[in-house]
């Protein structure tokens, strides 16, 4: 299974590809050399859920911040590259208490392509019903994130972090340490 879940990233950062959370368990089944049903599939799906359930850590300033975009009158959405099911990320969200507070949620394994592929910049956009122009992306990759929302024409905001992740030579249009810097930042931009 980790060689699938390997082989699926590897596919995501070279082709921007994407796919349903299926087609890594059936791919984790067949270098098994085992043929199952899609029953079987459901069932390793099921457990496999149970087992990164509450994998999700919350920043401290999360729910404020997004809160305080709320009261301005922000339309806020989640863009998430993921194989996992939609289904899993909801309940962390429904957890955490911030369902409430985001208008869309987009995962790229619902959809055919990952970040930084424009498509997905341009669906979170169309279904929050605003041009991607109008569009502030943040978030903690300088590829996938930064220079994936600025080649459709956003505004990117890489929050700092020590993940390790691969820089981009795309520079964002704003560097935050914490969330709580957000509303400021927009402020100053002319926004609410």
């Amino acid at each position: 299974m980790r060689a699938a879940e390997k082989a699926h990233w590897e596919r995501v950062d070279r082709d921007h590809w994407s796919g349903p959370p299926t087609g890594v368990v059936s791919d984790g089944f067949e270098r098994l050399g085992t043929t199952v049903g899609g029953a079987a599939v459901v069932t390793v799906l099921d457990g496999y859920a149970r087992a990164v359930a509450g994998w999700c850590t919350v920043f401290a300033d999360t729910r404020d911040t997004l809160a305080t975009l709320r009261e301005r009158g922000y339309r806020l959405g989640l863009l998430s590259n993921t194989w996992w099911a939609a289904q899993w990320h909801n309940a962390d969200l429904a957890a955490h208490g911030l369902t409430d507070l985001l208008d869309e949620l987009v995962y790229t394994s619902d959809l055919h392509c990952s970040k930084p592929h424009p498509s997905v910049f341009r669906e979170v956009a169309s279904r929050l019903g605003v041009a991607p122009e109008a569009c502030v992306m943040i978030g903690d990759r300088q590829i996938d994130d930064v220079s994936g929302a600025r080649a459709v024409g956003m505004r990117a905001i890489w929050r700092r972090n020590d993940s390790g992740f691969p820089t981009s030579d795309v520079a964002p249009d704003a560097i935050v340490e914490a969330l709580a810097e957000l509303p400021d930042l927009l402020r100053s931009w002319g926004g609410a």
